[in-house]
């Protein structure tokens, strides 16, 4: 099975982006795929029934991309507090058994995260125990516009000393030519500080509405390193 778990730092980093990207790309190189968002915070109420904004775009990207959703959310904020104001029990059991119900499915299989890493989901849990319970390397989705490079390395401390397979990080809506220093030279200076592989760099999109399905699998295929996350030779990627 070609699983992995993307994740972030903090809110609003680019994970969807990235998670539908990634999808798009594995199922246009003929893998079959499935992401799995376990909770979705900020869920809208869509013809009488809540649904997924985050797997609703990754619909748009491509429909034929598996997604499922086991708790939707009304509120944004951190899940746990979220869910006991919509009187909901997050139970991480039937997280786990709903992934591998879905992951039996699909050849390639995504995990999507909520808020951050950290994030509480349950009494005493984050979603970090998601990502132990399940057992998925994780990919780390980073904005050098939200998140300096010391909020980083404290990042990388917590999920190291967890003993967690951290695969490596993708840095979004990356600017080259940004007037801070920190921002334009954000991927050397987090490879000499962090030791972790940068597994590729995605620019900013802007208007993500606008953003053809095509021009994002492109820039999976040239700017991302897929052999390398999931471990397999691509021989489409030679043809």
């Amino acid at each position: 099975m070609l699983n992995i778990f993307i994740s972030g730092l903090e809110p609003q980093t680019g994970k969807t982006l990235v998670a539908s990207g990634i999808a798009a790309t594995m199922q246009s190189l003929s893998y079959s795929t499935s992401v799995y968002k376990p909770i979705q915070t900020g869920a809208k109420i869509l013809n009488g029934f809540k649904s997924s904004p985050d797997l609703s775009a990754i619909k748009r990207v491509d429909s034929n991309i598996n997604t499922l959703s086991t708790y939707m959310i009304s509120g944004s904020g951190a899940p746990f507090v979220s869910a006991y104001e919509d009187k909901v029990s997050i139970s991480i059991d039937t997280i786990f058994n709903e992934f591998r119900s879905m992951s039996n499915l699909t050849e390639c299989n995504i995990i999507e995260g909520c808020n951050s890493i950290a994030s509480p989901i349950a009494e005493h849990m984050t979603e970090l125990d998601i990502v132990r319970g399940v057992r998925v390397p994780l990919i780390l989705v980073v904005n050098p516009s939200k998140t300096s490079i010391d909020k980083v390395l404290m990042g990388l401390n917590y999920i190291s000393s967890n003993k967690i397979n951290l695969l490596g990080i993708i840095i979004n809506q990356y600017n080259e030519n940004s007037e801070n220093l920190e921002e334009k030279y954000f991927p050397q200076i987090l490879k000499e500080y962090s030791g972790v592989n940068v597994l590729g760099v995605l620019p900013d999109y802007g208007d993500l509405s606008k953003l053809a399905p095509e021009v994002l699998i492109s820039d999976i295929l040239n700017n991302v390193q897929l052999e390398d996350i999931f471990r397999i030779r691509i021989a489409k990627l030679y043809n």
